[in-house]
């Protein structure tokens, strides 16, 4: 897909963990699996990784992925994520049709910077330092 996380770990809270997984895999081309559910069927926890190596190394190494619980969402930001290759995320999720994207700015700090508005209306912030 042409970008990558290279650091993250934000917890998400989603009331349809089930969308939210598809949400994930079809606007940024991300893996993710639900891994409990309740009773009902509904998922409780899951996770979701922008790289299908990601689910097995997560049990080994530092987590680059989300962590998915079933709760209320949180408005706002809900994760401020590392990537390398912002120009190619900002071109997958335009491609994508998902309009909730703001234009890639540049921030005083020494980052490129883009804001992705979730279907729960969460706020991920993906950032890329300047070369």
């Amino acid at each position: 897909k042409g970008y990558c996380v290279r650091e993250n770990a934000p917890v998400y809270f989603t009331a349809d963990m089930d969308r939210t997984c598809k949400w994930f895999r079809e606007v940024l081309g991300w893996y993710g699996d639900i891994d409990a559910r309740n009773d009902e069927g509904a998922g409780v926890y899951g996770c979701v990784f922008d790289g299908a190596d990601d689910l097995t190394a997560a049990q080994q190494t530092s987590f680059p992925g989300i962590h998915l619980f079933a709760g209320e969402p949180t408005k706002g930001v809900a994760g401020f994520i590392l990537v390398q290759g912002l120009d190619a995320l900002y071109r997958r999720v335009k491609d994508s049709g998902w309009e909730l994207i703001t234009e890639k700015a540049p921030q005083p700090w020494g980052a490129m910077e883009c804001d992705v508005t979730t279907p729960d209306g969460c706020v991920l912030r993906f950032f890329e330092p300047n070369a």
